[in-house]
């Protein structure tokens, strides 16, 4: 059964940690991160504040997953679908992973610092977004719209790093609001992809989520939701009077959505995840091109 982050084959230690942290999702995130940037300066950020994004992104993503992985290590160990995960079978040890939860929050934290203090303000508010939602889905259906509110604040942090220091009124206004939101209702599309092939066995062991909540349904309110993405995406291309490039990767974006929903659709959810990292890299570069290359507005 599909788990991204099993590790069947035991090979060498950093092949399995990369597959506990799954660091390939990082690409989920990242692009819209730097979507948010280019969009709110509305030219090409600094070496420097781009270098940093990743840096932060890439050490939340750290203690983000694997406090999952260490909250949901016993309800893995009983499922069929996850119980090859390194917590699960003790190839990666309790005391590993609060090691790698402790230097995932400072190095987010060191690289929030260097990015501006606004950003370093407001960051424990997006790690305990993060850390929190394992414990979310054991009492709401809505954790599906904390883990997608995660997508949507990177795109809020990649402006907030190249805004810098202003007012709040400056920030809430250059922030790109349609794209995060649009951002939170594709994630939450795609994150029923990882949770309704485990629908029965939440049910059973008292998990929550939309899937568990709406049951055969669920495929078509995840269908739902990544319609309204894209609705919101074209109109962020409106509003922030956007160019052709970025018409054509919305259209893409979608195009490779309603692709990963056919799969879901006919049962590999495997495959409809990850296209979605294909879904954020095509938006996400059509905006930033359109941006870098100054293309005037239609």
């Amino acid at each position: 059964m599909w788990d991204p982050g099993g590790a069947k084959d035991i090979k060498s230690k950093l092949y399995i940690i990369l597959r506990f942290l799954r660091m390939e999702q990082t690409f989920f995130s990242l692009p819209m991160a730097y979507l948010g940037a280019f969009l709110a300066l509305r030219r090409i950020p600094s070496i420097k504040i781009l270098v940093l994004i990743f840096f932060a992104l890439f050490f939340i993503r750290i203690a983000g997953m694997t406090n999952d992985n260490l909250a949901d290590r016993f309800i893995d160990a009983k499922n069929p679908r996850t119980k090859t995960r390194p917590l699960v079978t003790g190839v990666i040890t309790v005391k590993n992973a609060y090691s790698l939860i402790a230097i995932g929050l400072i190095g987010y934290f060191i690289s929030a610092y260097f990015i501006n203090i606004i950003a370093f303000s407001i960051s424990p508010i997006g790690a305990l977004v993060i850390m929190s939602y394992p414990y979310m889905k054991r009492y709401t259906s809505f954790a599906n719209y904390q883990i997608a509110s995660i997508q949507g604040l990177s795109v809020m942090a990649g402006a907030i790093a190249v805004i810098g220091f202003h007012s709040p009124l400056y920030i809430i206004f250059h922030i790109p609001w349609f794209f995060v939101f649009a951002t939170i209702f594709w994630a939450l599309g795609f994150d029923l992809y990882n949770h309704i092939p485990d629908m029965e066995y939440d049910k059973a062991n008292n998990l929550h989520s939309f899937a568990t909540l709406l049951g055969n349904k669920a495929l078509k309110f995840a269908g739902l939701n990544q319609i309204l993405s894209v609705s919101l995406a074209f109109a962020g291309d409106i509003f922030y009077k956007l160019n052709v490039i970025s018409y054509a990767s919305t259209a893409l974006h979608g195009t490779i959505m309603l692709a990963a929903f056919l799969l879901a659709y006919k049962g590999n959810f495997g495959r409809a995840f990850y296209y979605n990292i294909y879904a954020s890299v095509v938006l996400a570069l059509g905006i930033i091109i359109d941006v870098a290359l100054g293309f005037p507005v239609l």
